[in-house]
């Protein structure tokens, strides 16, 4: 879902009761949803190809001219993340992506970094994924000269001041207190667990006793083995052009030596299906589910099938799981299906819903029912149309400006996939049969192995939760 859903998110909502009250008809009367009735034009996507260049120092950069505005923004990836974090210290690459901005360098404090980049109203960046570390710089043009060599400061000799330190892991520690807070909270730390293992670098969280192991020298020594010029890929997009903004990186680097780095090992996702149930005892009134197993990458040729799939599973309004679960039964508040990641290794597939506590076991054996479904006959002509109408249209918005084509290119360049994945979207979505969705659903959709997490009042549901199979009642202490 992109950052502009809610305007259509109302703009559907406005049609569908629109419909709705127009096709009422007569009593008796045989009436077609709304949602089924629409159509809209194909909508033709082809964005433009940034420009690639290697910088002498092994940096890479992709540019993408766009003069319409006197605005240039750079987002830059560095091959880093917090799979990499020893496990005794989990939380290092966050603090190192946090403090990295916050800490100053060895020759400006942060009050002068906050001070000058105020005055221009320019931004400067830097965070950390999972999977790699992040930078982003935007300015006027004009104040482009300013802003650069303050990223690139940053970048190359931060100073990582022990007072900043202080007060980053202070604001981890108490976001560890508060993160049990709601049920999505915890579904979110939990569920990658059940799927990943509780170890593995893909699903692990920080705790309180690693937070307060790490030290100022800790972010100094990472920041030291990940962070050199052939480890970063840079963006660029706006007013600039390729000459002239290629000699301003270099002379905003320059003296930034390339340097051989060696990245410790991420143990293999084991690729194992199994059923299972998870319960985490909450008095609310209402249930949140997860149910769902490992998936694939987006390297594999089946991702798009699958992305299909998942929308006329749980992609919308017009998906089985809206229908059933919300329009139908009235067991559910959300409902939706998707798969994550996969991008280096397999995400994975997952259906979210929350329903009342006293409808609890309904809405999970409606939600098998639906993923059992999917396997056992091809979806109709209309479901197909409409999945692929949607993911189309929403993948469009999703790129719909220079600074976001660009930056999807220098996560592609990334992860290895290949730079013209954009331009084949379209093709590869548009393609897909009802026999492909048949295919894949039987292969990846598998209700019968996957892993159920409820979190809720179980003196509320309407059945025991082990008419479903064997419970696992979750210790929270364990599962901090």
């Amino acid at each position: 879902m992109t950052r502009n859903w809610l305007p259509r998110l109302v703009a559907a909502l406005l049609i569908l009761g629109l419909g709705g009250f127009i096709s009422r008809g007569q009593p008796g009367q045989k009436r077609s949803r709304p949602i089924d009735r629409l159509h809209f034009p194909e909508l033709h996507f082809s964005p433009p190809q940034p420009e690639r260049v290697t910088l002498a120092n092994g940096m890479t950069l992709f540019i993408l001219e766009d003069h319409e505005i006197p605005n240039v923004d750079m987002f830059a990836a560095i091959r880093s993340g917090s799979v990499y974090d020893p496990p005794d210290k989990i939380g290092l690459a966050e603090l190192v992506g946090t403090v990295m901005r916050t800490g100053g360098t060895s020759s400006r404090t942060p009050e002068q970094i906050n001070e000058e980049l105020e005055f221009i109203a320019a931004s400067v960046e830097t965070g950390m994924t999972r999977e790699y570390g992040t930078a982003s710089l935007t300015a006027l043009t004009k104040d482009l000269d300013t802003a650069l060599p303050i990223l690139a400061d940053i970048l190359m000799h931060p100073a990582f001041r022990q007072e900043q330190l202080d007060v980053a892991k202070n604001q981890m520690l108490d976001a560890i207190k508060r993160r049990n807070d709601t049920p999505q909270q915890i579904a979110d730390r939990i569920f990658p667990q059940l799927i990943y293992g509780k170890e593995h670098p893909l699903a692990r969280v920080p705790q309180e006793e690693t937070i307060r192991r790490i030290t100022r020298e800790d972010l100094i020594d990472f920041h030291a083995r990940f962070y050199h010029p052939n480890n970063v890929i840079l963006g660029i997009s706006g007013d600039v052009t390729k000459e002239e903004i290629v000699d301003k990186v270099e002379r905003a680097f320059a003296g930034w030596k390339p340097q051989e780095t060696t990245f410790p090992p991420i143990p293999p996702v084991e690729r194992r299906y199994r059923r299972a149930i998870y319960f985490i005892p909450r008095d609310i009134n209402q249930t949140t589910i997860r149910i769902g197993h490992i998936g694939l990458t987006q390297r594999d040729p089946d991702f798009f099938p699958v992305t299909v799939a998942a929308q006329i599973l749980g992609g919308g309004f017009s998906s089985r799981m809206f229908n059933e679960l919300r329009s139908k039964e009235g067991l559910a508040y959300a409902a939706f299906a998707g798969h994550t990641g996969g991008l280096r290794e397999p995400g994975y597939f997952f259906t979210f819903s929350e329903t009342r506590a006293d409808a609890t076991v309904r809405a999970i054996q409606t939600i098998l029912r639906l993923l059992d479904e999917m396997r056992q006959k091809p979806v109709s002509d209309a479901e197909l149309r409409i999945a692929k109408e949607g993911i189309l249209n929403s993948f469009v918005f999703d790129f719909d400006s220079p600074e976001k084509i660009v930056n999807r290119t220098v996560l592609l360049e990334y992860f290895g996939l290949p730079l013209d994945f954009l331009q084949r979207y379209r093709d590869n979505v548009a393609k897909v049969t009802k026999q492909d969705v048949l295919r894949v659903a039987q292969k990846y959709f598998r209700p019968d192995q996957a892993i159920i997490l409820v979190i809720g009042k179980k003196e509320a549901f309407d059945q025991p939760l082990s008419t479903l199979g064997e419970v696992t009642t979750l210790d929270m202490k364990e599962w901090k």
